[in-house]
């Protein structure tokens, strides 16, 4: 089974995943042997730093609690919240999620095994790192220039469905449970996934099940484990650059004591405040095409800090691989016409891994519709 499954990983990375990614070395590393030196690659032109745009700590994503959402329909608690959410999903395009249903133990776990990873030898984790034309493994995404600016920060990246497209020989043996930790992990996730998958069509009067027979039988979920080590200059770098997600809707479990996420809304960064074992939900770009731009996917960025190591597990929920995209019918009109050109899923796939981040440019250039 892992050999068939391993063939098929194969076929999906090249070509259609990442033709083009450039090694760099890793941060953690570099991080601990020279603790007080920046490379130049990694420092930021002015305008791209930190604190270059306006900054906002007064602003803060709603808060939405998913046990209310799960009240029977015509309950005054779930009508409210639903309001809620419609409306975080149309001004913001984040939001977090509590009383979600995932057990605090588990999240716990999936912390340890992702830190437990981390901390191997430098060494161990290169068991990992992916073969030329993957972008699945240990170490960067999005280096696809040799002369472009890095972010300050390592990753390990998976894909965990369909099980046809999982890479087992990439998915680390130490610690021993990791894998039976993870897909644990993802089995939940999905499940969250799904519920406000079925809320948004709630919301914009769509069949309830529309998003999940978009998808196919087939829809793909990919991990990826960030972690940020300390920076002696955090003014200078960026953890991550500013883009939107590519897939449907990304759950993230941030660093339950470290504030790193900021979004950007009416030209202002403002940072997603930590709320323990909360889920960040955001929009991806998939999303917004298939709403017909009703609900956008939002530039957001990671910073560093100067004396901690923060760690976020992001799971990204999308359409399966051969399935196509475009704007629902219901949501196109006289009024509202299409925004989108229709694609497959794979195309876009293509196209966004072989670029560098760069806010929305990503969606702006490969779907939207030229007037």
């Amino acid at each position: 089974m892992a050999s068939s499954a391993n063939h098929a990983a194969e076929s999906f990375s090249n070509p259609n995943w990442s033709n083009h990614c450039v090694a760099v070395e890793s941060v953690q590393e570099l991080s601990l042997k020279k603790p007080n030196e920046i490379p130049q690659r990694y420092i930021r032109s002015e305008d791209e730093r930190p604190f270059s745009a306006p900054f906002s700590s007064l602003l803060t994503v709603p808060v939405i609690d998913m046990e209310k959402l799960l009240l029977p329909s015509d309950n005054h608690e779930r009508q409210k919240e639903m309001g809620i959410l419609s409306e975080a999903c149309i001004e913001w395009g984040f939001f977090q999620v509590v009383n979600h249903g995932i057990p605090h133990p588990l999240i716990d776990r999936m912390r340890g095994v992702a830190n437990e990873f981390f901390s191997l030898s430098l060494d161990e984790k290169k068991k990992y790192a992916p073969r030329a034309g993957e972008a699945q493994g240990y170490g960067n995404m999005f280096v696809v220039d040799e002369n472009q600016t890095l972010d300050w920060g390592d990753l390990m990246a998976l894909v965990l469905m369909p099980k046809k497209l999982v890479n087992l020989a990439l998915w680390p043996t130490t610690p021993s449970d990791y894998r039976n930790i993870v897909e644990m992990y993802t089995i939940e996730v999905e499940s969250v996934a799904m519920i406000i998958l079925s809320l948004f069509a709630e919301n914009l009067q769509l069949k309830n099940d529309y998003f999940k027979e978009k998808f196919g039988e087939d829809p793909m979920m990919t991990m990826r484990m960030n972690l940020y080590p300390p920076c002696p200059r955090p003014d200078l770098v960026l953890g991550l650059s500013p883009h939107s997600d590519g897939g449907a809707i990304t759950l993230l479990l941030q660093d339950d004591q470290i504030e790193g996420l900021h979004i950007r809304k009416n030209n202002e960064w403002i940072p997603i405040l930590p709320i323990p074992y909360a889920l960040v939900i955001n929009i991806g770009d998939l999303i917004e095409v298939m709403t017909n731009g009703i609900y956008k996917s939002i530039e957001h960025r990671a910073v560093t800090n100067k004396e901690n190591t923060r760690l976020s597990i992001a799971m990204f929920y999308q359409s399966g691989l051969h399935d196509e995209v475009a704007p629902a019918s219901n949501l196109v009109d006289e009024q509202h016409p299409s925004l989108y050109r229709k694609f497959k899923h794979q195309e876009y796939i293509h196209y966004y891994m072989n670029k560098q981040l760069d806010g929305k440019k990503s969606l702006a250039n490969f779907a939207k519709i030229c007037k």
